[in-house]
């Protein structure tokens, strides 16, 4: 693939805020284009600091998102809590465990997918009885994981240390989405961010996205955005993005050009 292997492909980044930075600078250099429309505001928890437990009875700690790492950590430093070394740390992926060490924090398991289901199916949590497990997260999500290792007795300290909101974006930012449609393909990275961008756009843009190619990170999003009425759909890894832009691309670009 040369640096211009994406020559002409505009995506639509709805990831957060100082999240989408990364992917939209590697699009661009490979010569494609992205509009970033965050459909998802991130903003810290207040209150979650008084929950936090005697960490020196926490056996394990995992750790949800890279938000997750950052406002937990962050608020630590700011009260001047020393993180002890004891504990086991497990990150749901590549991007949190990045973060982590980025905290000077050893992570010590990560799953091989990034997901709920991989991360329960580690070793570190088959026999977790009687072990406090803290958990750091934000507010709603899948349950999955708390309802896993408490089914299997764990003692599980849930701290919801973010929360994700509606992004306020004016009429003209929303409705120029499908007026102008530049737009090729639109990433979603969570089913928030899906739910959200139909929020966004309202009744007047709903044909117009429901129409609109999408690529999803997991087959879980995939069902969520077909069950919107979503079509086509793409799935792809999260590491593995621009490998499907590049197939989406020679599939979509060059069958115009033949055409």
């Amino acid at each position: 693939m040369n640096s211009n292997h994406l020559q002409g492909l505009c995506l639509l980044n709805t990831r957060p805020k100082g999240q989408n930075i990364t992917l939209s600078q590697t699009i661009a250099k490979a010569g494609g284009r992205c509009i970033e429309l965050p459909a998802l505001e991130i903003k810290p928890t207040d209150g979650w600091f008084e929950h936090l437990p005697d960490m020196s009875r926490v056996t394990q700690a995992v750790f949800t998102s890279p938000n997750a790492v950052n406002y937990f950590f962050g608020k630590l430093t700011q009260q001047h809590v020393i993180w002890p070394n004891h504990i086991q740390v497990t990150a749901i992926g590549k991007a949190s465990a990045l973060t982590l060490s980025q905290w000077g924090i050893r992570v010590d398991k990560i799953p091989a997918i990034s997901n709920s289901e991989h991360l329960v199916q580690l070793d570190a949590f088959q026999t977790v009885g009687n072990q406090t497990i803290m958990m750091v997260k934000g507010e709603e999500g899948r349950t999955l994981i708390a309802d896993t290792l408490r089914l299997r007795g764990a003692h599980l300290i849930e701290l919801a240390v973010y929360y994700r909101t509606l992004p306020c974006y004016s009429a003209h930012e929303i409705n120029s989405l499908w007026h102008d449609d530049s737009v090729n393909i639109i990433l979603f990275t969570s089913q928030q961010a899906i739910d959200n961008l139909f929020t966004l756009l309202g009744e007047e843009g709903r044909l117009w996205l429901c129409n609109k190619p999408c690529l999803v990170i997991s087959e879980r999003l995939a069902k969520a955005a077909s069950l919107r009425g979503i079509k086509p759909i793409i799935t792809s890894s999260y590491d593995s993005i621009l490998d499907s832009l590049y197939i989406f691309y020679k599939q979509t670009f060059q069958k115009k050009n033949k055409d």
